[in-house]
């Protein structure tokens, strides 16, 4: 729809000009259990309250002027993202600057985009996609049959198995099914994740 000028002023998000974003960041030391495991079916279900909160936002927003306001209602981007990695992967036992912690970091990310892609499907089949989404179908199509397909090579290279088997098996499912559902019914949002940097809500 337009040529990507600039980002804002922390350079996480990326988008036409005249947009705004709405930022969310779960907490992710939240979702360590006791054990030490991570609780992935609370994160995912996190992600979808969020996106579904986010995009509620979208109508309810003020924003600074005219053409931010038509352009982010038209777009609806949103960024959720996370905080406390650092401290999550510190009380995990990893090195911050380890394999093990960029894979970790990698199944977390991977979760929370493809569940919020997924959702922002959902949201399409019942109220329609965005605005623009017509006009970039293809374009987005590919983007996210691309991350689907990363997904599935990377999904079984896990360095740890244990992490593999709590983590990474809904990876692939869940960047299927956002592909899916997003060719058949288009995506509510332009954008759903981004990782801003969180670290004073992380205190």
């Amino acid at each position: 729809a337009g040529r990507i000028v600039s980002s804002n002023p922390c350079s996480e998000f990326l988008h036409h000009n005249d947009t705004a974003c709405n930022l969310a960041s779960l907490n992710l030391l939240k979702f360590r259990k006791p054990d030490g495991s991570f609780d992935t079916e609370l994160f995912l279900h996190c992600v979808r309250l969020c996106i579904v909160a986010q995009e509620i936002v979208c109508n309810f927003a003020g924003y600074p002027t005219p053409d931010i306001a038509e352009n982010s209602r038209r777009f609806r981007p949103l960024g959720l993202g996370y905080c406390n990695l650092g401290a999550l992967l510190m009380r995990s036992g990893m090195g911050y600057d380890s394999d093990e912690a960029r894979e970790y970091a990698a199944a977390i990310t991977a979760l929370m985009g493809g569940q919020a892609y997924r959702v922002s499907a959902e949201l399409a089949s019942v109220v329609g996609p965005f605005e623009g989404f017509a006009e970039n179908r293809e374009e987005m199509l590919r983007v996210v049959g691309s991350h689907a397909n990363e997904a599935r090579k990377w999904a079984h290279k896990a360095i740890y198995p244990t992490a593999k088997e709590r983590m990474f098996a809904n990876v692939m499912e869940l960047w299927d099914a956002a592909y899916e559902l997003g060719n058949a019914h288009g995506f509510r949002n332009s954008q759903v994740t981004l990782l801003a940097p969180t670290g004073t809500i992380g205190m």
